[in-house]
């Protein structure tokens, strides 16, 4: 039934950036050193599993948590990271997990500026399973003012997850933004999926749509200089 995946947050020089320069800014390519690897494995006792890591381009602390839920006692829900620079997450035919990332700044008190961008966007390369997964983003700024909304997912490609979805939002401070995550659930036993890469999208996003084809591509290939 389920994945969490996850997102998003920047490193404090990269996120600087003001609304009139920001670009397309990739915040976790998920090349971690070492390589995460986690499961959630019941047979052993354990029905969560949990790991903190870099981002390796912003410097955030990514905590993942997995979590198994149900299915046959010698199923499995894994979540593992590779060093080609992928998120992926598997779950055995009859198992069901979830997977989170909490995203977090180094520094206790420091803050992004997310003022410049309109959405995060996902680059999913794999969805194997029945309606793809569900992801819900939740953002907290300075004052401890949190906003959230849940997105499906259900296809390959780069999929765009709108701020303005966000509620509730009118006294959240996007100039200050402390901490995001995100929580993923897939639709379904025995879902897997990949992400290449996740990062925010600069306003307008008509601008940033046009461009979105030519991320993917980029960032592939800077992987494989």
């Amino acid at each position: 039934m389920m994945k969490n995946l996850k997102v998003l947050l920047g490193a404090l020089s990269m996120l600087t950036l003001g609304s009139a320069n920001a670009g397309t800014l990739v915040l976790d390519s998920f090349n971690y050193n070492p390589e995460l690897n986690i499961q959630a494995t019941p047979t052993v006792g354990s029905q969560v599993a949990s790991a903190t890591v870099t981002s390796i381009e912003t410097g955030a602390t990514a905590n993942y948590t997995l979590t198994w839920l149900e299915g046959l006692a010698i199923d499995t829900a894994k979540g593992n990271v590779f060093g080609s620079g992928s998120l992926s997450y598997a779950e055995e035919p009859l198992s069901d997990g979830t997977l989170e990332i909490v995203y977090t700044l180094p520094v206790p008190g420091s803050s992004l500026d997310f003022s410049g961008y309109s959405d995060f966007y996902f680059d999913v390369v794999n969805i194997d399973g029945s309606g793809g997964f569900d992801v819900m983003l939740t953002l907290e700024d300075l004052d401890g003012t949190t906003i959230s909304a849940t997105y499906t997912i259900a296809s390959t490609g780069v999929f765009l997850a709108s701020f303005a979805s966000m509620s509730p939002g009118p006294d959240f401070d996007f100039s200050q933004v402390v901490s995001a995550s995100a929580f993923i659930d897939s639709d379904g036993l025995g879902d897997d999926f990949t992400l290449d890469s996740v990062g925010l999208v600069p306003e307008p996003s008509a601008l940033a749509i046009l461009g979105l084809g030519l991320i993917g591509l980029g960032l592939r290939r800077r992987k494989l200089v």
